[in-house]
């Protein structure tokens, strides 16, 4: 629909509410609504309006990485309150055990099969920053946000997804150094953290937007920011299982200069200018020329590369190439 915008003053500049909106939120003269800005246009909201933002989602028939997807599909979009309907002679496996194969995860197989469906939902809840169960039910359970997000909040939740991240690579850097693996033994611990965040930004991008108009961007870059979380969990997973029959002096550099290139994009994410552009390419430049020189030092060593070893090499690789997709993201921001 359209609205003519009326002037009204020097400098004030008003349209119409549609009638059938009003009336269905029985909005009168005087009544507050809350305005958001979202790249090209407004979002006109009551506070009726978000606390009756309901969906309901069964899952029955359904496995834990699809139950997870479920969650975090109606959880991102914004909604307030989920219902969910299950079958009660169902069991579930762990929860988190489904994507933690690992041999440091030992916390996430301690009880492996048996979880009850309201047991599930709980322990998938939990993950959710604001979600809790308030009702229970004979097949149902009704979750509810105890809170709305806010900019302020996502701007807190994104750092922190750096942080967990930086930490992420350090620890792997410095078990290759040395050959410490303990510090890896929390690091599945560190990427669930990861999610937790990524996913509280992306709720509260859907329902208030990014400060810059740049909401689609911003998706894209907390995409990627949790895709390079996993390549870090896999290389800890890699270290930790076989640290001791990795060659450090092939796989350790590569480590030394994605590290550093992460921390610069980090640094350019909050602090862009063009200079720290040129470094990071530069810094690509030099993960890129030593590829051949990995190759030629390994195979001195010996005539072939571990399993082990070059999927730690591929990993780092593929964060690399991450970051120069989250730097176009980044340089684009700025238009």
């Amino acid at each position: 629909m359209k609205r003519k915008i009326i002037k009204q003053g020097h400098n004030t500049l008003t349209i119409t509410l549609p009638s059938k909106w009003a009336k269905n939120f029985n909005l009168k003269s005087g009544d507050e609504i809350d305005l958001s800005e979202r790249e090209s246009g407004l979002v006109l909201s009551t506070e009726r309006g978000n606390q009756d933002f309901k969906t309901e989602i069964d899952i029955a028939g359904l496995d834990i990485p699809s139950i997870w997807k479920y969650f975090m599909a109606v959880y991102r979009e914004g909604y307030n309150e989920v219902k969910v309907k299950f079958d009660t002679k169902e069991t579930y496996g762990n929860p988190y055990k489904f994507a933690t194969a690992h041999k440091f995860d030992t916390k996430y197989s301690k009880k492996v099969m048996g979880y009850s469906p309201v047991e599930t939902i709980q322990e998938i809840t939990n993950r959710f920053i604001g979600f809790e169960i308030m009702e229970h039910h004979a097949d149902y359970c009704i979750i509810k946000a105890m809170s709305e997000p806010t900019s302020k909040e996502f701007d807190t939740s994104l750092r922190r997804v750096f942080l967990l991240i930086q930490q992420m690579a350090e620890d792997s850097v410095e078990a290759l150094k040395t050959k410490k693996v303990d510090i890896l033994k929390h690091i599945h611990d560190v990427d669930i953290n990861v999610d937790k965040f990524h996913d509280y930004c992306l709720r509260v991008l859907n329902k208030t937007g990014f400060k810059g108009f740049k909401t689609h961007l911003m998706f894209s870059s907390l995409y990627i920011l949790e895709l390079l979380a996993d390549e870090f969990k896999s290389i800890g997973n890699h270290i930790y299982k076989d640290v001791a029959d990795i060659e450090l002096n092939s796989i350790l550099p590569m480590g030394e200069l994605v590290l550093e290139q992460f921390g610069m994009y980090f640094d350019l994410f909050y602090k862009f200018n063009k200079s720290k552009v040129v470094e990071i390419s530069n810094k690509d430049f030099e993960i890129h020329s030593y590829l051949p020189e990995f190759y030629k030092k390994s195979h001195k060593k010996k005539p072939s590369l571990s399993d082990d070893e070059l999927e730690i090499f591929t990993h780092f690789r593929r964060i690399s190439k991450y970051i120069n997709s989250l730097l176009e993201l980044r340089i684009e921001m700025e238009f």
